[in-house]
């Protein structure tokens, strides 16, 4: 796009020196008294540069308009990432819930186990009990118990 917008500009340079020169050839033919010929050949080369600014202008309009659908391909598959990303998030982040439950169910699991095997009369059991009583549930202590002491696979 710069390169078009470089030579317009360039061409522009051109075209405004082509109007400078056919003024100056104007006022210079006006002294000479010839004003018919050279206003002729001026007023054809104003009708060529007319043309040529229009056919330049619509070939700038067609590269705009190629420019704007290639960003605009460009958003739809930048969007489609985002979309096919998010999705791929969601996947791990559901596998990694499901992960999480099924290691807690695990560790409830062995607590209750430990719980089970715990001996009534042990200093173990009274220590526990003490330490449980701050907890809201007797698994929920066990589960951090065994986890400080490295009980669990």
């Amino acid at each position: 796009m710069e390169s078009i917008d470089r030579l317009l500009a360039e061409l522009r340079a051109e075209y405004q020196e082509s109007q400078k020169k056919s003024a100056e050839l104007k006022s210079q033919q006006r002294v000479q008294a010839e004003p018919s010929l050279p206003a002729i050949e001026t007023s054809g080369k104003n009708l060529d540069l007319d043309n040529f600014d229009r056919d330049l202008a619509q070939i700038k309009a067609e590269y705009q308009a190629e420019d704007q659908a290639e960003d605009f391909a460009k958003q739809e598959r930048l969007l489609a990432e985002n979309e096919a990303q998010n999705k791929a998030q969601k996947i791990l982040q559901q596998e990694q819930q499901q992960v999480e439950v099924k290691t807690h169910r695990e560790k409830v699991r062995q607590a209750q186990v430990w719980l089970k095997n715990l001996s009534k009369d042990s200093d173990e059991r009274f220590w526990f009990d003490q330490f449980a009583f701050k907890y809201s549930s007797r698994i929920d202590a066990a589960i951090d118990y065994l986890q400080v002491v490295n009980e669990f696979d």
